[in-house]
């Protein structure tokens, strides 16, 4: 990656930024950026450039990626014991399709939200790194930044001595205040974050002439943007000729997030990419786009979600396209939030802390479910 030499750190604060929070103490947020820009760097450059070299491999149509793990991690769980927990399982979903496996883990804290405020005036939870779930302190706090930073290192130092398969880490880069402080250069001057080795940005941040987008083009990272319903040509075309100005293999990547009902979108966007002649790889996320609610909480259904999958590959097969990855929010846990044929939700098994997550068993479901739809796909190849 030829490095953008009009791009800086900072620069993103000349664009329009949606989804930042605002701290009543400005000196305060300011003087804690500074002590993270003051750490040294969680991941080297030699670290991130491993995790490229795998997916150059998913670029080409060689390996399959299988990304996984919270909607929003929580400090509570930010123990050696959980992230053991969590990779443990990570690597058996991944061992089953003989998959590159990415974890939504080590720095997953921050939430985009639909709304500011609750209907009854509060503001939303908006992830650990901001504020908390308990509603007397919604307010966004600085010092929840440096705790964010200490358990994104002391996730990866777990990672690091786990014994198991290869596992890399990722998530939302949402806070750009916060993501900036952790951008590093190599000897080459080129710019990479530290803090994670695939960074993605959202369905409501992807905008190409605002600032997560003008933001995330300038790092050496692989980078994922989500494609939700809203998605146009215009936009799409954009925001990946920003981010992937070489067409570059394992740069770009594209997760898919529209929605069973809403997949003839998919055609669309497939033709935008071939007629453009994009360097992008399709991965699925067939979980946001699919929230029902039930009983005042929000869910999702083992069916809608496998149904959204399947019609995933059928149209990427149908128009030449190989399927890249897969993206579910998951937990090892026994948790009861997302549901199968109309079965009840035991609040007590309900314990996210933002959108509903498969447990263990229904992830283990999709993925071999998964597993039959590759199978199938390579012996026709």
């Amino acid at each position: 990656m030829n490095q953008d030499k009009e791009w800086s750190i900072d620069g993103w604060k000349k664009y329009s930024a949606l989804q930042l929070p605002i701290y009543s103490d400005a000196q305060l947020y300011q003087d804690t950026l500074q002590k993270i820009k003051n750490l040294p760097g969680i991941l080297n450059f030699e670290d991130i450039n491993a995790f490229k070299n795998q997916m150059i491999r998913v670029s080409k149509g060689e390996k399959f990626v299988l990304q996984l793990g919270d909607c929003a991690e929580v400090f509570d769980e930010c123990t050696e014991k959980h992230w053991k927990e969590k990779f443990s399982f990570y690597d058996r979903m991944g061992q089953i399709l003989d998959a590159i496996v990415i974890g939504r883990t080590c720095g997953q804290f921050a939430k985009p939200r639909s709304q500011l405020l609750e209907k009854d005036g509060t503001l939303n939870y908006r992830g650990d790194l901001i504020n908390s779930l308990s509603r007397d302190e919604r307010d966004p706090d600085p010092s929840r930044l440096l705790l964010g930073a200490h358990y994104t290192k002391k996730g990866i130092e777990t990672l690091k001595q786990y014994e198991g398969s290869q596992i890399w880490v990722s998530h939302e880069c949402l806070h750009l205040g916060y993501e900036s402080a952790f951008v590093k250069q190599n000897q080459d001057k080129q710019y990479y974050l530290s803090n994670t080795h695939f960074p993605w940005i959202g369905d409501r941040t992807r905008l190409h002439d605002h600032a997560h987008s003008n933001f995330i083009k300038g790092i050496y990272n692989p980078v994922g943007v989500k494609i939700g319903q809203t998605i146009n040509k215009t936009e799409f075309v954009s925001v990946f000729k920003l981010i992937n100005p070489k067409n570059e293999d394992g740069r770009a990547f594209a997760i898919i997030r529209l929605g069973k009902n809403k997949l003839d979108k998919l055609k669309d966007i497939i033709q935008w990419k071939q007629e453009e002649k994009l360097n992008i790889s399709f991965f699925l996320d067939p979980m946001h786009g699919n929230n029902l609610d039930k009983s005042g909480r929000k869910i999702r259904k083992i069916e809608d979600i496998m149904y959204e999958i399947q019609q995933f590959f059928a149209i990427l097969e149908q128009q030449n396209e190989t399927p890249a990855g897969l993206h579910l929010e998951c937990t090892p846990y026994d948790v009861t939030e997302c549901i199968e044929n109309d079965e009840d939700i035991n609040p007590n098994k309900y314990t996210t802390a933002c959108d509903p997550r498969l447990n263990s068993r229904q992830t283990r479901k999709i993925i071999i479910f998964v597993n039959t739809l590759l199978k199938k796909l390579r012996n026709k190849q």
